[in-house]
Protein backbone atom coordinates (compact mmCIF):
# COMPACT_ATOMS: atom_id res chain seq x y z
CA UNK A 1 0.00 0.00 0.00
CA UNK A 2 1.28 3.62 -1.15
CA UNK A 3 1.95 6.36 1.42
CA UNK A 4 -1.15 8.35 0.42
CA UNK A 5 -3.50 5.23 0.76
CA UNK A 6 -2.20 4.84 4.42
CA UNK A 7 -3.07 8.29 5.23
CA UNK A 8 -6.45 8.20 3.76
CA UNK A 9 -6.89 4.87 6.01
CA UNK A 10 -5.78 6.91 9.07
CA UNK A 11 -8.12 9.53 8.31
CA UNK A 12 -10.71 6.99 7.89
CA UNK A 13 -10.31 5.75 11.54
CA UNK A 14 -10.08 9.00 13.53
CA UNK A 15 -13.58 9.94 11.51
CA UNK A 16 -14.78 6.17 12.50
CA UNK A 17 -13.29 6.79 16.28
CA UNK A 18 -14.73 9.96 16.67
CA UNK A 19 -18.38 8.96 15.53
CA UNK A 20 -18.64 5.88 17.78
CA UNK A 21 -17.46 8.29 20.99
CA UNK A 22 -20.33 10.13 19.93
CA UNK A 23 -22.92 7.67 19.55
CA UNK A 24 -21.97 6.35 23.41
CA UNK A 25 -22.29 9.71 24.58
CA UNK A 26 -25.45 10.36 23.13
CA UNK A 27 -26.97 7.06 24.72
CA UNK A 28 -25.17 8.33 28.28
CA UNK A 29 -27.14 11.21 27.90
CA UNK A 30 -30.78 9.59 27.24
CA UNK A 31 -31.28 10.11 31.09
CA UNK A 32 -30.35 13.41 31.57
CA UNK A 33 -32.20 16.59 31.47
CA UNK A 34 -34.31 18.30 28.38
CA UNK A 35 -30.82 20.96 27.27
CA UNK A 36 -28.53 17.63 27.86
CA UNK A 37 -31.06 15.52 25.32
CA UNK A 38 -31.49 18.54 22.87
CA UNK A 39 -27.61 18.87 22.86
CA UNK A 40 -27.13 15.09 22.20
CA UNK A 41 -30.21 15.30 19.55
CA UNK A 42 -28.22 17.74 17.43
CA UNK A 43 -25.04 15.95 18.17
CA UNK A 44 -26.12 12.82 16.75
CA UNK A 45 -27.79 14.82 13.61
CA UNK A 46 -23.67 16.33 12.88
CA UNK A 47 -21.81 12.73 13.83
CA UNK A 48 -24.30 10.71 11.57
CA UNK A 49 -23.37 12.12 8.69
CA UNK A 50 -19.46 11.60 9.50
CA UNK A 51 -20.04 7.74 10.76
CA UNK A 52 -21.42 6.80 8.05
CA UNK A 53 -19.27 8.81 5.39
CA UNK A 54 -16.05 7.50 7.63
CA UNK A 55 -17.09 3.73 6.46
CA UNK A 56 -17.72 4.36 2.84
CA UNK A 57 -14.52 5.98 2.69
CA UNK A 58 -12.94 3.27 4.54
CA UNK A 59 -14.09 0.68 2.21
CA UNK A 60 -13.79 2.99 -1.04
CA UNK A 61 -9.87 3.02 0.17
CA UNK A 62 -9.80 -0.53 0.36
CA UNK A 63 -11.28 -0.98 -2.63
CA UNK A 64 -8.48 1.55 -4.16
CA UNK A 65 -5.58 0.51 -2.60
CA UNK A 66 -5.69 -3.07 -3.81
CA UNK A 67 -6.45 -1.76 -7.49
CA UNK A 68 -3.47 0.13 -6.87
CA UNK A 69 -1.20 -2.90 -5.39
CA UNK A 70 -2.26 -4.67 -8.74
CA UNK A 71 -0.85 -2.04 -11.34
CA UNK A 72 1.96 -2.97 -12.96
CA UNK A 73 5.31 -1.45 -11.22
CA UNK A 74 8.34 0.10 -12.78
CA UNK A 75 10.64 -2.93 -12.38
CA UNK A 76 14.69 -1.78 -11.94
CA UNK A 77 16.77 -2.81 -14.64
CA UNK A 78 19.47 -6.08 -12.93
CA UNK A 79 22.95 -5.12 -12.12
CA UNK A 80 25.12 -5.45 -15.68
CA UNK A 81 27.06 -8.17 -15.15
CA UNK A 82 30.96 -6.83 -16.36
CA UNK A 83 33.95 -8.96 -16.35
CA UNK A 84 35.82 -9.56 -12.76
CA UNK A 85 38.54 -7.21 -12.36
CA UNK A 86 40.41 -5.60 -9.45
CA UNK A 87 42.79 -2.58 -11.09
CA UNK A 88 45.12 -2.32 -8.46
CA UNK A 89 45.64 -5.86 -8.29
CA UNK A 90 45.57 -7.43 -11.10
CA UNK A 91 48.93 -7.04 -13.40
CA UNK A 92 48.97 -4.60 -16.09
CA UNK A 93 48.58 -6.42 -19.21
CA UNK A 94 45.49 -8.48 -17.74
CA UNK A 95 43.88 -5.77 -16.33
CA UNK A 96 44.37 -3.65 -19.77
CA UNK A 97 42.71 -6.68 -21.75
CA UNK A 98 39.74 -6.74 -19.06
CA UNK A 99 38.95 -3.07 -19.10
CA UNK A 100 38.47 -3.11 -23.00
CA UNK A 101 36.15 -6.29 -22.32
CA UNK A 102 34.60 -3.86 -20.16
CA UNK A 103 34.00 -0.95 -22.22
CA UNK A 104 32.79 -3.12 -25.19
CA UNK A 105 30.23 -5.05 -22.56
CA UNK A 106 28.99 -1.59 -21.11
CA UNK A 107 28.69 0.54 -24.38
CA UNK A 108 26.61 -2.25 -25.72
CA UNK A 109 24.47 -2.32 -22.48
CA UNK A 110 24.27 1.38 -22.03
CA UNK A 111 23.07 1.87 -25.94
CA UNK A 112 20.20 -0.75 -25.22
CA UNK A 113 18.95 1.48 -22.44
CA UNK A 114 19.68 4.61 -24.41
CA UNK A 115 17.41 3.47 -27.58
CA UNK A 116 14.26 3.32 -25.52
CA UNK A 117 11.72 5.93 -25.96
CA UNK A 118 12.05 7.18 -22.63
CA UNK A 119 15.02 5.72 -21.08
CA UNK A 120 15.71 5.17 -17.57
CA UNK A 121 17.94 8.40 -16.67
CA UNK A 122 18.48 7.17 -13.39
CA UNK A 123 19.34 3.56 -13.91
CA UNK A 124 21.38 4.59 -16.94
CA UNK A 125 23.69 6.61 -14.72
CA UNK A 126 24.13 4.68 -12.13
CA UNK A 127 25.50 2.00 -14.38
CA UNK A 128 27.50 4.69 -16.09
CA UNK A 129 29.07 4.99 -12.90
CA UNK A 130 29.51 1.66 -11.93
CA UNK A 131 31.11 0.68 -15.21
CA UNK A 132 33.27 3.66 -14.89
CA UNK A 133 34.66 2.90 -11.75
CA UNK A 134 35.12 -0.97 -12.51
CA UNK A 135 37.18 -0.16 -15.37
CA UNK A 136 39.48 1.86 -13.55
CA UNK A 137 38.26 5.43 -14.82
CA UNK A 138 39.76 8.52 -13.63
CA UNK A 139 37.25 11.09 -15.62
CA UNK A 140 33.87 10.57 -17.25
CA UNK A 141 33.07 12.63 -20.25
CA UNK A 142 29.38 13.81 -20.87
CA UNK A 143 29.73 16.34 -24.15
CA UNK A 144 27.52 17.40 -26.43
CA UNK A 145 27.69 17.30 -30.30
CA UNK A 146 25.30 18.60 -32.82
CA UNK A 147 24.51 15.04 -33.53
CA UNK A 148 24.36 13.27 -30.23
CA UNK A 149 26.32 12.98 -26.92
CA UNK A 150 29.64 11.75 -26.64
CA UNK A 151 30.45 9.80 -23.15
CA UNK A 152 33.71 8.67 -22.65
CA UNK A 153 36.01 7.77 -19.88
CA UNK A 154 39.65 8.30 -19.24
CA UNK A 155 41.77 5.37 -19.05
CA UNK A 156 45.21 5.25 -18.67
CA UNK A 157 45.29 8.77 -19.58
CA UNK A 158 43.76 8.47 -22.72
CA UNK A 159 39.84 8.92 -23.57
CA UNK A 160 37.71 5.87 -24.94
CA UNK A 161 34.73 6.76 -26.34
CA UNK A 162 32.10 4.26 -24.61
CA UNK A 163 28.80 5.71 -26.64
CA UNK A 164 26.71 8.34 -28.26
CA UNK A 165 23.37 8.99 -26.22
CA UNK A 166 20.72 10.13 -28.26
CA UNK A 167 20.49 14.32 -28.18
CA UNK A 168 16.92 14.63 -26.90
CA UNK A 169 17.36 12.96 -23.73
CA UNK A 170 20.62 15.04 -22.98
CA UNK A 171 19.09 17.58 -20.99
CA UNK A 172 17.34 14.82 -18.64
CA UNK A 173 20.99 13.37 -17.85
CA UNK A 174 22.46 16.45 -16.79
CA UNK A 175 19.81 16.99 -15.07
CA UNK A 176 20.06 13.51 -13.04
CA UNK A 177 24.00 15.04 -12.77
CA UNK A 178 22.55 18.22 -11.18
CA UNK A 179 20.51 16.23 -8.53
CA UNK A 180 22.93 14.15 -7.83
CA UNK A 181 25.32 16.92 -6.92
CA UNK A 182 22.46 19.06 -5.54
CA UNK A 183 23.00 21.85 -7.98
CA UNK A 184 20.26 24.02 -9.60
CA UNK A 185 18.42 22.72 -12.26
CA UNK A 186 17.15 26.68 -13.51
CA UNK A 187 20.71 27.45 -14.13
CA UNK A 188 22.24 26.69 -18.26
CA UNK A 189 24.48 29.89 -18.42
CA UNK A 190 27.37 29.86 -15.93
CA UNK A 191 29.65 27.05 -14.87
CA UNK A 192 29.36 25.17 -12.07
CA UNK A 193 30.98 23.10 -9.55
CA UNK A 194 30.52 19.99 -7.22
CA UNK A 195 30.42 16.66 -5.68
CA UNK A 196 28.41 13.95 -5.16
CA UNK A 197 29.38 10.61 -3.11
CA UNK A 198 29.10 7.25 -4.77
CA UNK A 199 29.29 3.80 -3.00
CA UNK A 200 31.45 1.08 -5.15
CA UNK A 201 32.29 -2.61 -4.38
CA UNK A 202 36.07 -1.44 -3.36
CA UNK A 203 34.55 1.45 -0.93
CA UNK A 204 33.29 5.18 -1.04
CA UNK A 205 34.23 7.45 -3.73
CA UNK A 206 33.83 11.08 -4.07
CA UNK A 207 32.91 12.18 -7.59
CA UNK A 208 33.72 15.48 -8.58
CA UNK A 209 31.54 18.05 -10.86
CA UNK A 210 32.35 20.28 -13.56
CA UNK A 211 29.47 21.47 -15.70
CA UNK A 212 30.47 23.94 -18.59
CA UNK A 213 27.88 25.65 -20.93
CA UNK A 214 28.86 25.13 -24.68
CA UNK A 215 26.94 25.93 -28.15
CA UNK A 216 25.56 22.76 -27.94
CA UNK A 217 24.42 22.77 -24.13
CA UNK A 218 26.22 21.66 -21.00
CA UNK A 219 29.13 19.45 -20.80
CA UNK A 220 29.94 17.43 -17.76
CA UNK A 221 33.40 16.38 -16.54
CA UNK A 222 33.08 13.95 -14.01
CA UNK A 223 36.38 13.48 -11.74
CA UNK A 224 36.35 9.92 -9.66
CA UNK A 225 38.18 9.92 -6.75
CA UNK A 226 38.54 6.95 -5.05
CA UNK A 227 38.93 6.38 -1.21
CA UNK A 228 38.46 3.09 -0.85
CA UNK A 229 41.25 1.52 -2.49
CA UNK A 230 44.57 0.32 -1.69
CA UNK A 231 47.56 2.23 -1.09
CA UNK A 232 50.22 2.21 -3.78
CA UNK A 233 53.43 0.93 -3.07
CA UNK A 234 56.42 3.50 -3.93
CA UNK A 235 58.25 0.78 -5.78
CA UNK A 236 55.39 -0.35 -7.80
CA UNK A 237 55.65 3.77 -9.55
CA UNK A 238 58.29 3.04 -12.19
CA UNK A 239 60.86 4.99 -10.45
CA UNK A 240 64.83 3.68 -12.01
CA UNK A 241 66.73 2.36 -9.40
CA UNK A 242 68.89 4.91 -8.30
CA UNK A 243 66.86 7.57 -8.54
CA UNK A 244 64.12 5.58 -6.24
CA UNK A 245 66.99 5.02 -3.59
CA UNK A 246 67.90 8.50 -3.88
CA UNK A 247 64.18 9.42 -3.18
CA UNK A 248 64.05 6.84 -0.62
CA UNK A 249 66.99 8.89 1.63
CA UNK A 250 65.21 11.93 1.23
CA UNK A 251 61.73 10.74 2.70
CA UNK A 252 63.83 9.81 5.42
CA UNK A 253 64.75 13.10 6.19
CA UNK A 254 63.42 14.69 9.73
CA UNK A 255 61.88 18.17 7.71
CA UNK A 256 61.64 20.20 4.86
CA UNK A 257 59.79 20.22 1.84
CA UNK A 258 59.22 17.55 -0.92
CA UNK A 259 57.27 19.20 -3.47
CA UNK A 260 55.57 17.17 -6.59
CA UNK A 261 54.99 18.75 -10.15
CA UNK A 262 53.11 18.33 -13.09
CA UNK A 263 50.70 18.42 -15.18
CA UNK A 264 46.45 17.50 -13.86
CA UNK A 265 46.29 13.41 -14.24
CA UNK A 266 50.22 12.93 -13.76
CA UNK A 267 49.97 10.88 -11.09
CA UNK A 268 51.39 13.64 -8.04
CA UNK A 269 49.14 12.73 -5.32
CA UNK A 270 49.75 8.51 -6.19
CA UNK A 271 53.19 9.42 -5.94
CA UNK A 272 52.43 11.28 -2.41
CA UNK A 273 50.18 8.76 -0.89
CA UNK A 274 53.01 5.85 -1.43
CA UNK A 275 55.73 7.82 -0.15
CA UNK A 276 53.65 8.56 3.19
CA UNK A 277 53.05 4.67 2.87
CA UNK A 278 56.94 4.09 2.52
CA UNK A 279 57.50 6.59 5.65
CA UNK A 280 54.80 4.57 7.91
CA UNK A 281 56.64 1.42 7.31
CA UNK A 282 60.43 2.36 7.68
CA UNK A 283 59.54 4.90 10.79
CA UNK A 284 56.92 3.15 12.79
CA UNK A 285 52.63 2.99 12.76
CA UNK A 286 53.57 5.87 15.47
CA UNK A 287 55.03 8.21 13.39
CA UNK A 288 52.12 10.57 13.27
CA UNK A 289 51.48 11.32 9.64
CA UNK A 290 48.75 14.62 8.83
CA UNK A 291 46.87 15.26 5.42
CA UNK A 292 45.38 18.45 4.52
CA UNK A 293 43.12 16.92 1.40
CA UNK A 294 40.53 18.08 -1.29
CA UNK A 295 38.61 15.91 -1.29
CA UNK A 296 40.50 12.55 0.16
CA UNK A 297 41.21 10.18 -2.21
CA UNK A 298 42.31 7.19 0.41
CA UNK A 299 41.24 6.19 3.18
CA UNK A 300 44.31 5.27 5.39
CA UNK A 301 43.39 4.10 9.01
CA UNK A 302 46.62 5.09 10.48
CA UNK A 303 46.69 9.24 9.15
CA UNK A 304 44.96 12.34 10.49
CA UNK A 305 43.13 13.11 7.44
CA UNK A 306 41.57 16.78 7.02
CA UNK A 307 39.19 17.30 3.86
CA UNK A 308 39.28 21.31 3.28
CA UNK A 309 35.78 22.72 2.88
CA UNK A 310 36.01 26.15 0.44
CA UNK A 311 32.02 26.95 0.97
CA UNK A 312 33.09 27.16 4.64
CA UNK A 313 35.60 29.26 4.59
CA UNK A 314 38.28 26.03 5.42
CA UNK A 315 41.34 26.10 3.02
CA UNK A 316 44.14 24.88 2.89
CA UNK A 317 45.94 27.63 4.50
CA UNK A 318 43.48 27.46 7.39
CA UNK A 319 44.34 23.28 7.45
CA UNK A 320 47.28 23.52 7.57
CA UNK A 321 47.55 26.07 10.81
CA UNK A 322 45.40 23.60 12.33
CA UNK A 323 47.11 20.56 11.79
CA UNK A 324 50.82 21.91 13.19
CA UNK A 325 48.91 22.39 16.40
CA UNK A 326 48.65 18.50 16.28
CA UNK A 327 52.17 17.94 16.48
CA UNK A 328 52.95 15.92 13.49
CA UNK A 329 56.24 14.42 12.17
CA UNK A 330 54.95 14.31 8.40
CA UNK A 331 52.00 16.51 6.65
CA UNK A 332 51.01 16.00 3.11
CA UNK A 333 48.66 19.03 1.82
CA UNK A 334 47.21 18.13 -1.78
CA UNK A 335 47.96 21.35 -3.31
CA UNK A 336 49.81 24.39 -3.26
CA UNK A 337 47.66 26.66 -4.63
CA UNK A 338 48.07 30.09 -3.38
CA UNK A 339 50.91 32.57 -1.24
CA UNK A 340 48.96 31.70 1.87
CA UNK A 341 49.05 27.90 1.72
CA UNK A 342 52.66 28.42 0.26
CA UNK A 343 54.03 30.32 3.04
CA UNK A 344 52.32 28.59 6.00
CA UNK A 345 54.15 25.23 4.27
CA UNK A 346 57.96 26.59 4.07
CA UNK A 347 57.63 27.69 7.68
CA UNK A 348 56.40 24.54 8.42
CA UNK A 349 59.20 22.79 6.57
CA UNK A 350 61.17 25.06 8.45
CA UNK A 351 60.05 23.86 12.17
CA UNK A 352 61.10 20.60 12.25
CA UNK A 353 58.04 18.25 9.48
CA UNK A 354 58.85 16.37 6.66
CA UNK A 355 55.85 18.03 4.53
CA UNK A 356 54.93 16.64 0.87
CA UNK A 357 52.40 18.65 -1.24
CA UNK A 358 51.79 19.01 -4.80
CA UNK A 359 52.73 22.47 -7.13
CA UNK A 360 51.42 23.25 -11.02
CA UNK A 361 54.63 23.57 -12.56
CA UNK A 362 56.52 22.63 -16.01
CA UNK A 363 59.26 20.76 -14.63
CA UNK A 364 61.30 20.63 -11.16
CA UNK A 365 63.25 23.81 -11.46
CA UNK A 366 59.95 25.64 -12.44
CA UNK A 367 58.70 25.05 -8.83
CA UNK A 368 60.79 27.15 -7.17
CA UNK A 369 59.86 30.45 -9.34
CA UNK A 370 56.64 29.68 -9.10
CA UNK A 371 56.66 29.97 -5.59
CA UNK A 372 58.63 33.42 -5.72
CA UNK A 373 55.81 34.10 -7.72
CA UNK A 374 53.10 33.85 -5.19
CA UNK A 375 55.40 35.63 -2.76
CA UNK A 376 57.56 33.46 -1.12
CA UNK A 377 60.78 35.06 0.72
CA UNK A 378 63.70 33.02 -1.93
CA UNK A 379 65.95 32.74 0.96
CA UNK A 380 63.49 30.64 2.94
CA UNK A 381 62.39 28.73 0.42
CA UNK A 382 66.34 28.16 -0.50
CA UNK A 383 66.35 26.91 3.41
CA UNK A 384 63.08 24.53 3.64
CA UNK A 385 62.95 22.55 0.11
CA UNK A 386 64.99 19.56 0.33
CA UNK A 387 63.77 18.37 -3.50
CA UNK A 388 61.61 18.58 -6.24
CA UNK A 389 59.89 16.16 -8.05
CA UNK A 390 58.49 16.35 -11.41
CA UNK A 391 56.33 13.32 -13.19
CA UNK A 392 54.14 12.08 -16.32
CA UNK A 393 52.68 9.39 -17.58
CA UNK A 394 52.58 7.74 -21.25
CA UNK A 395 50.94 5.09 -22.45
CA UNK A 396 53.03 1.85 -22.25
CA UNK A 397 53.76 -0.09 -25.06
CA UNK A 398 52.26 -3.98 -25.17
CA UNK A 399 55.56 -6.53 -24.32
CA UNK A 400 53.82 -9.08 -26.63
CA UNK A 401 53.70 -7.83 -29.75
CA UNK A 402 56.32 -4.33 -30.12
CA UNK A 403 58.71 -3.54 -32.64
CA UNK A 404 61.55 -2.22 -33.40
CA UNK A 405 60.88 0.95 -35.75
CA UNK A 406 62.96 3.26 -37.29
CA UNK A 407 63.53 6.91 -36.58
CA UNK A 408 61.00 9.39 -38.67
CA UNK A 409 63.49 12.49 -39.44
CA UNK A 410 61.42 14.49 -37.41
CA UNK A 411 61.91 12.17 -34.05
CA UNK A 412 65.33 12.38 -35.21
CA UNK A 413 65.53 16.34 -35.71
CA UNK A 414 63.95 16.38 -31.74
CA UNK A 415 66.77 14.20 -30.51
CA UNK A 416 69.50 16.11 -31.76
CA UNK A 417 68.26 19.58 -30.94
CA UNK A 418 68.37 18.04 -27.48
CA UNK A 419 71.71 16.79 -27.34
CA UNK A 420 70.31 13.08 -26.78
CA UNK A 421 71.72 9.72 -28.49
CA UNK A 422 70.01 7.93 -31.59
CA UNK A 423 69.40 4.44 -31.04
CA UNK A 424 66.92 1.72 -31.68
CA UNK A 425 63.31 2.39 -30.31
CA UNK A 426 60.12 0.65 -30.43
CA UNK A 427 56.54 1.11 -31.66
CA UNK A 428 53.36 -0.34 -31.32
CA UNK A 429 51.68 -3.37 -33.65
CA UNK A 430 48.92 -5.00 -32.14
CA UNK A 431 47.38 -8.68 -30.78
CA UNK A 432 45.14 -9.93 -28.58
CA UNK A 433 46.72 -9.63 -25.59
CA UNK A 434 46.29 -5.86 -26.00
CA UNK A 435 43.04 -6.15 -27.95
CA UNK A 436 45.00 -4.28 -31.31
CA UNK A 437 45.71 -1.21 -29.64
CA UNK A 438 49.58 -2.16 -29.72
CA UNK A 439 49.35 -0.09 -25.81
CA UNK A 440 49.16 -2.01 -22.58
CA UNK A 441 48.84 0.18 -19.29
CA UNK A 442 50.87 3.43 -18.29
CA UNK A 443 54.62 4.23 -17.28
CA UNK A 444 55.72 6.42 -15.32
CA UNK A 445 58.74 9.07 -16.11
CA UNK A 446 60.57 11.24 -13.29
CA UNK A 447 63.13 13.49 -12.86
CA UNK A 448 64.60 14.63 -9.73
CA UNK A 449 65.83 18.05 -7.92
CA UNK A 450 67.66 17.85 -4.81
CA UNK A 451 68.76 21.29 -3.12
CA UNK A 452 72.45 21.44 -3.29
CA UNK A 453 74.23 24.63 -1.82
CA UNK A 454 74.89 25.57 -5.63
CA UNK A 455 71.11 25.12 -6.00
CA UNK A 456 70.01 27.14 -2.88
CA UNK A 457 72.60 30.05 -4.30
CA UNK A 458 70.83 29.99 -7.56
CA UNK A 459 66.98 30.37 -5.92
CA UNK A 460 68.60 33.21 -3.66
CA UNK A 461 69.88 34.92 -6.55
CA UNK A 462 65.89 34.36 -8.23
CA UNK A 463 67.78 33.28 -11.41
CA UNK A 464 65.72 31.94 -14.39
CA UNK A 465 64.07 28.24 -14.06
CA UNK A 466 66.58 27.11 -17.19
CA UNK A 467 69.51 28.02 -15.27
CA UNK A 468 68.66 26.03 -11.86
CA UNK A 469 67.66 23.32 -14.79
CA UNK A 470 71.35 23.64 -16.86
CA UNK A 471 72.74 23.95 -12.63
CA UNK A 472 71.10 20.80 -11.32
CA UNK A 473 71.93 18.67 -14.89
CA UNK A 474 75.70 19.55 -14.54
CA UNK A 475 75.15 18.33 -11.00
CA UNK A 476 73.49 15.26 -11.95
CA UNK A 477 69.80 15.18 -12.56
CA UNK A 478 68.34 12.88 -15.29
CA UNK A 479 66.00 15.68 -17.08
CA UNK A 480 62.50 14.66 -17.60
CA UNK A 481 63.15 14.41 -21.64
CA UNK A 482 66.37 12.38 -21.33
CA UNK A 483 64.39 9.77 -18.91
CA UNK A 484 61.59 9.58 -21.00
CA UNK A 485 63.94 8.84 -23.87
CA UNK A 486 65.37 5.83 -21.48
CA UNK A 487 62.09 4.41 -21.16
CA UNK A 488 61.40 4.62 -24.94
CA UNK A 489 64.96 2.84 -25.70
CA UNK A 490 64.13 0.32 -23.54
CA UNK A 491 60.72 -0.68 -25.29
CA UNK A 492 58.12 0.78 -22.24
CA UNK A 493 56.77 3.53 -24.05
CA UNK A 494 57.34 5.07 -27.78
CA UNK A 495 59.17 8.02 -28.73
CA UNK A 496 56.26 9.42 -29.73
CA UNK A 497 54.36 9.04 -26.32
CA UNK A 498 57.42 10.94 -24.85
CA UNK A 499 58.06 13.88 -26.90
CA UNK A 500 53.94 14.11 -26.70
CA UNK A 501 53.94 13.86 -22.60
CA UNK A 502 57.26 15.88 -22.02
CA UNK A 503 57.83 18.00 -24.78
CA UNK A 504 60.85 19.11 -26.41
Amino acid sequence: MNRAARVLWAVAGLVLVAGFASWVYRHASLGAGPAMKLGGLYLQVAVTPLLLGSVGLALVLGVASRAVDALPRRVAAPPLKLPELSPLAADGEDRARAVREMLLVLGRHLRGMAARNEPDIIGFMDQLMDGAIRSGASDVHIHPLETGTRIAFRVHGVLEQVLVFPREHHPRLINRVKVLSRLPLYQLDKPQDGHFPLATQDGPADIRVSILPTNHGESVALRIARTGVRLPQLAALGFPPALLEQYQRLLALPQGLILVAGATGSGKTTSLYASLGHIQQTRGELTRIATIEDPIEFDVPLFAQTQVNAEQGFTFAQGLRAVLRQDPNVIMVGEIRDPETARTAIQAGMSGHLLLSTIHANSAAGVFNRLIEMGVEPFLLASATAATLSQRLARGLCPHCRTEMPLTPEDAVRLDAAGLERGTFYGPVGCERCEGSGYLGRTAIYEMLAVTPAIREAINAKVPSDRIQELARREGMVPLLAAGVERARAGATTLREVFRVVGG
